[in-house]
């Protein structure tokens, strides 16, 4: 009989659905494996649809405000969620209806927060492919929190002073919201008292660049932690045919994604800084604009839907992002410079260990101007070292498949029957 595994991410959330996307195209690639994904948002399930697996929605939908209240937590900006006890409760007695009627073996999540409950209470293993940044491992050992860009001796003194705060503080957080101290109980599950620690899957595969890792994480992660490389998204469809016409022109093209996590405010403020500089751009976050924004899209901003971003590296010259994993690997993989404007905390330490490395310049969002977006995209452009670095990065992370990492080991911690 197959192994029956079960993928759940926060489908509102683009870089979980395609994270989950990779690695099941790899466990469905041999035979003896069959899968099936769940979830609570419409926004993104279309792409799994389309690779060719099956989505079972669940109740209670998750509306798109309850997305943007999650993505605001998730950033700092805010404390508002959707998870009521009526509406954790619900997911979970869902959730294990699903497992039941599938045969689920396993469960590989996102932030998926129901299911650190669901998964235990109907005692199936529960994996959780996500960053290294701001997990317990890293907090225990952090160095520094990336408060302040550049170099120097204040922001080295702000940036490990943060960080010593960080180590001593975090670890030790209780807050959970109310639905995880008590609907758990009513399932028999008990999740650990710290905020971190119950945010720890059984399995945590960490989708980290091995190169731009600091060389003793493998060495110090516990037993429930693995290194196993990057996965990001590659979504189907060949590069449009304006994109090859743009690369073909006089002047630099550059890519700009703000993933699930930007908003029309930062938006705004990149295209007017945009439209006076010697570039063109394409952009697929036609999503954060209303009819009266389009009017406002510079001339030299081509606006697209969701491109194959994986694909446009020998294309573009270099990229404007927000920092998450998932854009942050493809850009590193493509061999080309990125500017990165970071949204939150894990974001930053994306940005900051390829400006680290030399092929990212880090700039705060919440100050851009024309001038400071210039001068990094000059530097982006122009700074043979920079570019050299990115080609580098390129070809070392090349030899490294995080998808395939997870896919194996999901079929090694699984019985064969």
């Amino acid at each position: 009989m197959p192994q029956r595994i079960v993928f759940a991410p926060e489908t509102f959330n683009l870089a979980e659905t395609t994270r989950a996307i990779e690695v099941a195209r790899h466990l469905t690639a041999k035979p003896g494996c069959e899968v099936e994904f769940l979830g609570y948002s419409e926004e993104f399930a279309g792409l799994i649809r389309e690779a060719g697996f099956r989505f079972r929605p669940l109740s209670p939908r998750l509306s798109r405000e309850e997305a943007r209240q999650l993505i605001r937590v998730d950033q700092g900006k805010g404390v508002r969620h959707p998870f009521t006890e009526d509406v954790v409760r619900r997911r979970v007695r869902a959730e294990i209806a699903a497992y039941e009627e599938f045969g689920a073996e396993a469960v590989v999540i996102g932030a998926t927060m129901s299911a650190f409950v669901s998964a235990r209470a109907y005692g199936i293993p529960l994996v959780f492919p996500k960053p290294y940044a701001y997990s317990l491992p890293h907090l225990r050992q952090l160095r520094e929190v990336p408060l302040l860009a550049g170099r120097g001796p204040v922001r080295r003194g702000v940036n490990r002073g943060a960080a010593g705060l960080v180590r001593a503080v975090a670890p030790r957080v209780m807050w959970k919201p109310r639905a995880f101290r008590t609907v758990p109980k009513e399932f028999g599950v008990a999740l650990p008292g710290p905020t971190l620690a119950a945010l720890e899957a059984d399995h945590n595969l960490l989708t980290e660049i091995g190169a731009v890792m600091d060389t003793d994480v493998a060495r110090s992660l516990p037993a429930n932690h693995r290194l196993i490389g990057p996965i990001f998204a590659r979504l189907p469809g060949a590069v449009p045919e304006r994109v090859l016409e743009l690369a073909a022109g006089k002047r630099p093209l550059v890519y700009l994604a703000l993933g699930s996590s930007g908003n029309r405010a930062l938006l705004m403020r990149l295209l007017r800084a945009l439209e006076r500089l010697p570039v063109e751009v394409v952009a697929p976050v036609r999503g954060y604009l209303g009819p009266a924004d389009l009017a406002r899209v510079p001339r030299n901003v081509h606006l697209t839907e969701l491109l194959p971003a994986h694909r446009l590296g020998p294309y573009i010259d270099a990229s404007i992002l927000h920092g998450g994993q998932g854009s942050v690997q493809t850009a590193c993989l493509g061999g080309k410079p990125f500017v990165g404007l970071p949204l939150q905390l894990e974001q930053r330490f994306n940005v900051e260990a390829c400006a680290r490395y030399g092929n990212a310049v880090r700039l705060s969002p919440s100050t851009v101007t024309q001038a400071g977006l210039a001068r990094a995209l000059s530097r982006c452009l122009h700074s043979e070292p920079m570019r050299g670095r990115a080609r580098e990065l390129a070809a070392v992370a090349a030899r490294e498949d995080g998808a395939v990492n997870a896919a194996r080991f999901l079929r090694e911690l699984l019985p064969v029957r």
